[in-house]
């Protein structure tokens, strides 16, 4: 049974794929302009709050035109659903700017994935009905596992960034956000990949269910 269990992590650990560029570059912008921005002489407050907000700009230009082009599959018009919550994050990040203020963009973090959480809570209330819509009990005969419902992975790596991030911003200090948060993605990264693939039927209990 150990040497069981040893290959299941083995194989799990192995599996993990490796994360893309592209997630990483947010944090790495923000750690760059950190340290261009105090070399340059730019009080520790300015640098945290520019380097954060400009973190934010290129994660939602990044992800504009993939959920401009799933709207569009969903229903002509729909794009524009896209107005609202994009001037919602201008106006956030403008306020950021204005303000100056390293706690309220330490905070902006909290409640973004606060609410990211409350959805993810919100549809794992629906989640019976979400699932049959995605795969309708009996559509499929030949179905040789249950789909697979992320929600409360996603929920449980949304209230870790909140705990991490309020711990930090009670005991630690600026330079250890900015170190840590970089250290966070990966290993949320790694830990997501390992709950997702935990769950997911290995190649003996696909044969078992066949």
């Amino acid at each position: 049974m150990i040497k069981q269990l040893a290959n299941r992590l083995w194989h799990l650990a192995t599996s993990i794929p490796p994360i893309k560029p592209g997630n990483l570059l947010p944090v790495l912008v923000m750690v760059m302009l950190w340290v261009g921005l105090r070399f340059c002489g730019v009080s520790e407050e300015q640098s945290f709050v520019i380097g954060c907000v400009t973190a934010q700009a290129y994660t939602i230009w990044r992800n504009l035109p993939g959920a401009a082009l799933s709207l569009q599959h969903v229903e002509r018009g729909k794009p524009r659903m896209l107005v609202i919550p994009v001037s919602i994050i201008i106006a956030v990040a403008g306020l950021q700017l204005w303000l100056g203020s390293p706690l309220f963009t330490q905070r902006v973090v909290t409640v973004f994935c606060l609410l990211f959480l409350l959805v993810m809570i919100w549809g794992i209330l629906r989640e019976q009905e979400m699932l049959d819509r995605v795969v309708p009990e009996g559509r499929m005969p030949q179905q040789i596992c249950a789909p697979v419902s992320l929600l409360r992975i996603n929920a449980i790596v949304a209230a870790v960034v909140i705990g991490v991030n309020e711990m930090l911003i009670a005991f630690e200090t600026l330079a250890v956000w900015i170190s840590v948060m970089p250290l966070l993605v990966l290993a949320l990264h790694a830990f997501y990949w390992l709950m997702v693939l935990s769950i997911l039927p290995t190649a003996s209990d696909q044969q078992k269910r066949a």
